[in-house]
């Protein structure tokens, strides 16, 4: 009779360690699965850049070059007529990454500056329902595609209009 309960405590041990076995297999491979969901992204790739250096572009810090008084004649355009109706005297940021960029503005400060005016003065940049207030972000927009093309490159991280005055006429 002692032989059929020790029979039996084995038979028992042993699908109770089979179980634990396949749990603690089932444990790791869920566990594996969402580690690899949530860090995919972190995994390097092997076309183009590596978020590592996409990462390193963005932790270089914002570098402004300021652009002070700019006098801009707007005009309000009707059909095929204009008038004017005053200068803006703007002050802009042009936010860059990397000193290479920075040197690259400060070499076109003229001709940057020349796109910005006439930007700004062609273009219709005045808030929907007022001709005598600037739409600040189609400004910064348009300046910044400007000043990409300017440059050649997309060397403009952002454009900040810090202050924009109407001289009325």
């Amino acid at each position: 009779m002692s032989e059929n309960s020790i029979d039996i405590q084995d038979e028992a041990g042993g699908s109770a360690k089979g179980l634990l076995v396949l749990g603690l297999l089932g444990g790791l491979l869920i566990g594996g699965g969402l580690a690899y969901y949530f860090l995919k992204d972190q995994i390097p790739s092997t076309d183009g850049d590596t978020p590592a250096e996409q990462k390193q572009e963005d932790l270089e810090p914002l570098q402004a070059v300021r652009f002070e008084r700019l006098t801009v004649p707007i005009y309000v355009r009707s059909g095929s007529r204009s008038r004017y109706i005053g200068n803006f005297f703007i002050n802009i940021d042009v936010l860059v990454r990397g000193d290479e960029n920075l040197i690259a503005v400060r070499r076109s400060e003229p001709q940057l500056q020349h796109a910005f005016i006439s930007a700004i003065s062609n273009g219709d940049l005045m808030r929907d329902g007022s001709s005598q207030q600037l739409d600040l972000e189609k400004t910064s927009r348009l300046l910044k595609a400007k000043a990409n093309e300017v440059l050649g490159s997309n060397a403009i991280a952002d454009i900040s209009i810090v202050e924009a005055m109407r001289i009325p006429n």
